[in-house]
């Protein structure tokens, strides 16, 4: 009788545990809104660049982008635009301008105050360095972040 008793109340127990746990999931899963979650940064777009990494160091006022160059050539990197509520941001400073194909470049803008949340449109100015008459080349896309 007391080993009924015990198995029963671990049986409740356990169904109690798992409908808690399913109660907490759905809420996590299906309304991210209500605990505080905000969006992750994302990216779109960047025909043949990949961004990396990206983010806002609000102390700094910084805001940096890592990008690798995904396309089949060497290029020259010749400036970065991001747009976020209609300001043009233009004055990144990139370590280097010459990209190889493969290769990753790290690029930063100071001085800027849009904050650690925004939605913006970014581009990549290049020009392929194998073609001796090619016009700068825009890569755009979108950065959550």
């Amino acid at each position: 009788m007391k080993g009924q008793e015990s198995l029963e109340m671990v049986i409740i127990y356990s169904l109690a545990i798992i409908v808690i746990g399913s109660v907490f999931y759905i809420i996590f899963t299906f309304f991210p809104g209500l605990t505080g979650a905000t969006t992750a940064p994302s990216y779109s777009g960047f025909s043949g660049f990949q961004i990396v990494q990206q983010g806002y160091i609000s102390p700094k006022s910084l805001f940096y982008i890592k990008f690798q160059n995904l396309l089949n050539e060497n290029v020259k990197i010749d400036g970065l635009s991001l747009i976020v509520a209609g300001v043009n941001y233009t004055n990144f400073v990139c370590s280097k301008t010459y990209l190889p194909a493969l290769e990753y470049e790290e690029c930063n803008l100071t001085s800027v105050s849009f904050g650690s949340s925004f939605n913006g449109n970014g581009f990549i100015y290049y020009t392929p360095t194998n073609i001796s008459s090619s016009p700068v080349i825009a890569s755009s896309g979108n950065i959550i972040n």
